[in-house]
């Protein structure tokens, strides 16, 4: 699918394309996933949701959770592609649809891990030794 997307962002080429309202929504997207998530949450915590949960989330993990979450699909795409053709803005929607999933996807996807070991750095080398461990005993 993605390779479908990489291919078809050439052949959109001659239709509307707008940067501004790119990063408008790109800026929308990040503002409201982060108070859909960590918002709501917090929100949740103030009214003693998780006080006897077990595990209750952390706000490195909602943060976490906020970032991976950015990342569009192809199925924003998909539903995009289904407005009808005499829709007057249709265009400039499937350029900046297209847009948006591609951004996200390359910087978002690319930087996931990155985020993760910056915000559980303590896991990251929990696993390390382990793996490390693992190999010392099989010699």
């Amino acid at each position: 699918m993605f390779c479908y997307l990489g291919l078809t962002f050439f052949s959109y080429r001659t239709m509307p394309f707008s940067p501004s309202l790119v990063f408008i929504l790109l800026f929308s997207v990040m503002f409201c996933r982060f108070i859909a998530t960590i918002g709501l949450v917090s929100l949740f915590k103030l009214c003693k949701y998780e006080s006897k949960h077990p595990n209750p989330l952390t706000y490195r993990e909602l943060i976490f959770i906020w970032y991976s979450g950015l990342i569009r699909g192809a199925i924003a795409f998909g539903l995009v592609l289904r407005i009808e053709d005499s829709f007057a803005g249709r265009d400039l929607i499937v350029t900046t649809c297209l847009s948006l999933v591609l951004i996200s996807t390359v910087v978002f996807g690319s930087t996931i891990a990155l985020v993760g070991s910056c915000l559980f750095p303590e896991e990251t080398k929990n696993v390390e030794e382990k793996d490390l461990d693992a190999l010392v005993d099989e010699d």
